[in-house]
């Protein structure tokens, strides 16, 4: 019965397009459709498993991509949802052992595709087996490990999540208010250029909840939110210093002592403790990381006894607390309005946010909180809260980071609207290049950011001319993706 409905929502939602990639999405929860809302968006064929038949039944109502209803452990529905001529197979049910399973069978049977599974078991969470095979699957991906990833580095660009750094590049895009700078409102790009100088680009223009890639005549008007690209000592000269230079901080507080928050503590180069109960030598990465910090002192509150002590027998210098969130006297004897950090890192992401937000009421200098999918980023402006790192995202950032040609890589998503920076390398296969930006009449929206040229980073304009290796930053639609692929050789 399964497979036969499988075969009648496939043939009622098929189209006759030709796509440049299949992808095969096991488990429709809310990353799975954010992962096939993404590349639906990029003109991908996408196929969709699920054995929900409510869910299944939304999906196909609201996705232009096949739905296959069935369980992703069957032999039947994976064939039935077409994954012999699949690019990559994606399991993202709420099962690791479902989830590892699937790709074994996908590796085992089929030879095309590649698997992708999310695994929460911190056993496999650690290895980024991105060039070995383990069990079938090509690459695991833990969200606890890669969320931890995303918090350290917010932190350490001085919690501003306004300021991106492109490091391979050496440049810095950074997100100004025009009315926080008299220099700025109602003057055109190309008189700004013109007042400031060249060293520096406007890659983006948010006006009213809405991103556009600007041109020349783009006026800035009061209320817009401007993107500046460029080298940050350039930018620290026309905009003043960023952040990043009061990062060092006395005291961290962390609410929740989860595999999560250890993850947090390991990526902030916190000191841990062997099995053998031996302490062992720091690496040079925790001695740099901490460094960085200025050695703040590390407290971590969970009202779990079981991962108090977990967290305690792994991080011996950090002070470990077993206490309740709801304490109404938790902020006062905890210290926590003299923190210059705390970290919501519960299970629970309105208890993140409340205690984020708590924080800084009290007196805290910093506060950031961990959310779990997009139900509360409508509210992060309005809340106070320094830095909100949204897990599904960042997961989804990064299988769409995988999935995509190797060449092409993700760097920043924007929040005003379905944007990118990405950055490829110039190929020889479908262009010979050296010719102009301004003579490759790429399409409206979008936009070279930089070019990394031999080593050296370029503020591109219209006469900077494109060489194969280059490698090129852009500003563009999520649904350009694929054009820019067949565009510049990608």
């Amino acid at each position: 019965m399964g497979r036969l409905k499988c075969l009648f929502i496939a043939i009622w939602r098929r189209k006759p397009y030709s796509a440049t990639m299949k992808v095969v999405i096991m488990g429709a929860g809310n990353l799975g459709v954010q992962i096939a809302r993404e590349l639906v968006a990029e003109k991908r064929d996408v196929v969709v498993i699920e054995k929900n038949p409510e869910l299944a039944k939304g999906i196909a109502n609201e996705l232009d991509c096949l739905v296959c209803e069935g369980d992703g452990e069957n032999p039947d529905v994976l064939e039935d949802s077409g994954v012999v001529d699949a690019d990559w197979f994606i399991a993202l049910s709420g099962s690791d052992e479902t989830n590892i399973v699937s790709c074994g069978l996908v590796a085992e049977t089929y030879s095309k595709p590649k698997t992708i599974a999310r695994v929460r078991s911190h056993y496999f969470g650690s290895s980024k087996n991105k060039a070995k095979r383990i069990l079938g699957v090509d690459r695991i991906l833990n969200p606890e490990a890669e969320t931890a990833e995303a918090v350290a580095r917010i932190i350490f660009r001085g919690m501003n999540p306004d300021t991106i750094d492109v490091k391979e590049a050496g440049i810095q895009l950074r997100k100004i208010k025009v009315d926080e700078d008299p220099r700025l409102g109602g003057k055109d790009l190309k008189t700004l250029r013109a007042e400031l100088g060249q060293d520096f680009i406007v890659a983006a223009v948010a006006k009213g909840g809405d991103l556009l890639i600007p041109a020349g005549d783009t006026r800035l008007e009061s209320g817009d939110f401007v993107y500046f690209l460029g080298e940050p000592l350039a930018l620290d000269r026309l905009f003043s210093t960023s952040s990043r230079h009061s990062i060092r901080m006395k005291s961290i507080v962390v609410f929740g002592a989860n595999a999560l928050a250890r993850r947090v503590f390991v990526e902030l180069g916190v000191p841990t403790q062997e099995r053998s109960g031996l302490k062992r030598l720091r690496s040079k990465k925790e001695i740099s990381a901490l460094s960085i910090l200025g050695n703040p002192t590390i407290k971590a509150i969970d009202k779990d006894k079981d991962e108090a002590k977990a967290a305690a027998s792994m991080f011996p210098d950090a002070e470990i607390v077993c206490r309740d969130y709801s304490d109404e006297l938790i902020l006062e004897e905890e210290n926590i309005g003299k923190a210059d950090l705390v970290i919501g890192l519960t299970e629970y992401q309105s208890d993140n946010l409340a205690l984020a937000l708590l924080a800084k009421r009290a007196g805290a200098k910093r506060s950031l909180a961990v959310v779990h999918n997009d139900l509360y980023m409508r509210l992060v402006g309005d809340l106070g809260i320094d830095a909100v790192v949204n897990q599904k995202a960042v997961v989804a950032g990064t299988i769409l980071d995988i999935v995509r040609k190797s060449n092409i890589r993700h760097l920043h998503s924007f929040a005003e609207g379905d944007f990118e920076l990405v950055e490829l390398i110039l190929r020889t296969e479908n262009l010979d290049w050296g010719s102009r930006i301004v003579d490759l009449n790429l399409p409206r929206g979008i936009l070279v950011a930089f070019v990394l040229h031999d080593g050296e980073t370029l503020i591109p304009t219209g006469s900077t001319v494109l060489r194969a290796g280059d490698v090129v930053g852009l500003i563009l639609a999520k649904d350009r993706i694929p054009r820019l692929e067949s565009l510049l050789g990608a």
